[in-house]
């Protein structure tokens, strides 16, 4: 059953549970007044006596029950002892009367009045029958009243349950079905449907544009699926090229001499090494887009940098490098891979770096994080190059050379590692000034 559905079916739940409880509240009501008019007989009945030797006398001329009836029956004769001062004539049919048990309640049919029905009581005395009598008159249009009451009360109910249900309607219904639209849209290829703009602060508001931020974000994350699926395919492109070219050069007997075999077997040997490190790359980055779990345990990141710095000067004895760091840098994570991230980022500092530009690694403590930064004093990166430099395949100069500017890897293996120990990363670059790139993890 449809939400629409549902939402009729209960209003008509409602309606009928409103129904049964008019039914049952003016019968109660009715039962009560009844009641009344039964105890005021009986109060009459156990003065029968009294009533018979006043034979209708008022005191204080006034009548002593305004609305009572009493008449003496002895078969078909009937004197009447005491009409009721609001309506003298009002009386009960004889035959109504001579049908009646004596000592039952009983609802007859009146004559001669304004009510049309009176409620009678018959006592048997020792010498006649009295027979008490009261109008149903007031009972009844206490109940009319109260009919037209709930039925007054029902309409308005009504109304107010179908201004609810076209708001609800409206409001909560009709975008959750434009929406269903613009989803089966999408699903068909129409990517630039959009749900409609709903008030903010409705269920509508906030469904409507967290729809869109998915829908944006599922077209965003299936174009940087397919510019890296791209990327990769033109990565590995070069290296399989050279091996099949070799390959097809051999088979047709191009490579004749030992020395140029031995030339193009290293250079097959390269290539191919050069993309077994590009799959163990993208193998990596799969695993860390997985969330596969990664080893944790207290890793000193002060240590590392030193290690790191010693491993700079070996590799580069004229550059100076310089370590700044406070004594407790331990984080909690996986050595391997955090000494990975470290090492990317020096090694992309000294990759792109003059020999004669300083090198500082700092280590810090601020707030219950480590932070890590690398700092040189290189010709530093435009401006519309640093929001992507941690993108995978991203080259600032997509001239360079593989050789010397890698896969365009590394910064975003930095970035998959760091975001797998719950820290954050970026970078501060001026142009002619240098570049400080920065990690921040969480404390073991």
């Amino acid at each position: 059953m449809t939400l629409r559905g549902r939402l009729a079916a209960g209003l008509l739940v409602i309606v009928a549970t409103l129904g049964v409880a008019a039914l049952a509240v003016t019968g109660h009501q009715q039962r009560v007044l009844l009641r009344q008019l039964d105890d005021r007989l009986d109060l009459s009945a156990r003065n029968a006596e009294r009533l018979a030797r006043m034979g209708g006398a008022t005191r204080m001329g006034q009548p002593v029950v305004s609305d009572l009836y009493v008449a003496a029956v002895a078969e078909r004769d009937r004197r009447v002892l005491v009409r009721p001062s609001s309506d003298p004539d009002l009386a009960p049919q004889v035959d109504a009367i001579l049908a009646i048990e004596p000592g039952t309640h009983t609802t007859v049919s009146a004559t001669g009045g304004a009510s049309e029905r009176m409620r009678i009581l018959a006592v048997e005395t020792s010498d006649t029958t009295l027979v008490f009598g009261l109008p149903t008159a007031p009972a009844e249009a206490g109940i009319r009243d109260l009919r037209r009451t709930i039925a007054i009360t029902a309409l308005a109910v009504a109304a107010v349950l179908a201004l609810l249900s076209w708001w609800v309607t409206r409001l909560g219904l009709r975008p959750v079905r434009e929406m269903t639209a613009t989803a089966d849209a999408i699903v068909a290829g129409a990517t630039d449907h959009r749900a409609a703009d709903y008030p903010a602060r409705t269920e509508a508001g906030r469904l409507g544009r967290a729809l869109n931020a998915m829908i944006d974000a599922n077209q965003a994350s299936g174009a940087r699926l397919r510019r890296f699926v791209a990327d990769a395919s033109h990565e590995l492109r070069t290296p399989l090229t050279t091996l099949s070219g070799y390959a097809a050069l051999h088979e047709r007997g191009g490579l004749t001499g030992e020395g140029e075999l031995a030339d193009a077997m290293s250079r097959m040997s390269r290539e191919a090494h050069r993309m077994n490190l590009l799959v163990d790359d993208l193998l990596l980055l799969a695993r860390l887009d997985e969330g596969r779990h990664q080893e944790r345990a207290p890793v000193d990141l002060g240590l590392l940098l030193d290690d790191l710095a010693t491993d700079l000067r070996v590799l580069q004895p004229g550059r100076i490098v310089t370590v700044e760091r406070d004594d407790d840098l331990t984080v909690a994570g996986d050595g391997a891979r955090l000494t990975q991230a470290l090492g990317s980022l020096v090694t992309n500092a000294w990759r792109h770096t003059p020999e004669d530009r300083a090198i500082t690694l700092i280590g810090r403590r601020p707030d219950g994080r480590v932070r890590i930064e690398v700092v040189d004093r290189g010709d530093g990166i435009a401006a519309e190059h640093v929001p992507h430099l941690f993108e995978r395949f991203y080259r600032a100069d997509p001239g360079r050379t593989r050789d010397r500017g890698g896969s365009g890897l590394g910064l975003s293996i930095v970035a998959a590692i760091v975001e797998a120990h719950g820290g954050t990363y970026g970078v501060r670059s001026v142009v002619d000034e240098g570049s400080t790139f920065w990690i921040e993890l969480p404390t073991a």
